[in-house]
């Protein structure tokens, strides 16, 4: 079921990402493994970087492998929807020493109230159950004056108080 205009008109942003944290192996033995380039790679005692490349005088604590959703969709079901084609046929290729798989999702919206986060359909939650792993959320309300707000649908937002 797609999500109604106006809950999309309330979504800011959506992200979903794949991966296994706190492992002894080295990441590349994941990639090898299952086929798969990661979008990102930890490696323990390494100096953090950021995204733009620069380096952070923090070190890794643990190793960490992961892959991230690239859609525009403001639908949480198209981005889980794409790593599971992604990883699709690699459950069994997932060994012990990998550690626990998860999916992590990012979800910003600028309207949290009952009813208005991220739902997860059928077949998303039997792909996310079919590789054993965890589902962990991190859901954000993002205040953004009308002038930020890019709104296609005939829906007004309630203003703030």
């Amino acid at each position: 079921m797609a999500i109604s205009d106006f809950h999309a008109s309330t979504i800011i942003k959506v992200r979903v990402y794949f991966g296994f944290d706190q492992f002894e192996c080295d990441p590349s033995e994941i990639s090898i493994a299952l086929g798969i380039k990661p979008d990102e790679v930890r490696r323990k005692g390494e100096k953090r970087k950021l995204r733009n490349g620069k380096e952070m005088k923090m070190e890794n604590r643990a190793n960490s492998w992961g892959i991230e959703s690239k859609s525009d969709s403001k639908d949480i079901n198209d981005h889980l929807r794409e790593l599971l084609v992604k990883l699709k046929g690699k459950e069994k290729l997932i060994e012990e020493r990998f550690g626990k798989p998860s999916f992590s999702v990012l979800w910003e919206g600028n309207y949290l109230y009952a009813g208005s986060g991220p739902f997860y359909e059928r077949d998303v939650l039997k792909g996310i159950v079919a590789f054993g792993a965890d589902l962990w959320q991190d859901i954000y309300q993002i205040d953004q004056s009308d002038d930020e707000i890019e709104n296609k649908s005939e829906f007004k937002r309630i203003p703030k108080w």
